[in-house]
């Protein structure tokens, strides 16, 4: 455990020696993740375990949890929404080893041996997180805005007398 998350991190080493990282980050400091709310306030609880399997595939398993402030799409008034999603991935150097992962890993593909920055997985994650159309979980609009109009009343209207209607009457007289 680390008493302060690092900023960056190397994925593959941490797997090898097992270590677990606890603690916040800021929501602020996660800008795509920014852009699709109302507000960047509040952290996001992260909690990380690198290991490496049974089958020498480096791992890493996560809990992110936050309570976020997005635009609910009926009223367009903000709202807040908690979070919280957990990942398994893989980590992956080529892309030919993503098909012979077992079915419980999701991929991530790490090309390069650079540093990664920590906010940059915990942000990917919960994007993947934020539905897709944000909305109150309660009718957040006054009845009269669910309807589209007027209530359109059913009449039923008198059918014309068909033109033949005469010659019907001429042969039942028989």
């Amino acid at each position: 455990m680390h008493p302060q998350l690092p900023k960056e991190i190397d994925p593959f080493r941490f797997a090898q020696n097992g270590l677990k990282l606890t603690g916040e980050l800021q929501v602020s400091d996660m800008e795509r993740l920014s852009g699709a709310l109302h507000n960047d306030d509040g952290v996001v609880n992260i909690d990380m375990h690198f290991d490496v399997d049974e089958t020498n595939t480096p791992f890493l398993r996560g809990t992110f949890s936050a309570s976020l402030t997005l635009i609910c799409e009926r009223c367009t008034q903000p709202m807040s929404l908690k979070v919280k999603t957990e990942c398994l991935l893989a980590l992956v150097q080529y892309e030919r080893k993503i098909e012979g992962l077992a079915e419980q890993y999701d991929p991530w593909l790490i090309e390069s041996n650079d540093p990664i920055k920590l906010s940059s997985v915990v942000e990917d994650e919960l994007i993947l997180a934020l539905p897709l159309v944000p909305r109150h979980d309660f009718k957040c609009l006054p009845a009269e805005a669910w309807q589209s109009g007027e209530d359109e009343v059913e009449v039923e209207e008198e059918k014309p007398a068909s033109p033949f209607a005469v010659l019907s009457a001429l042969k039942s007289k028989d």
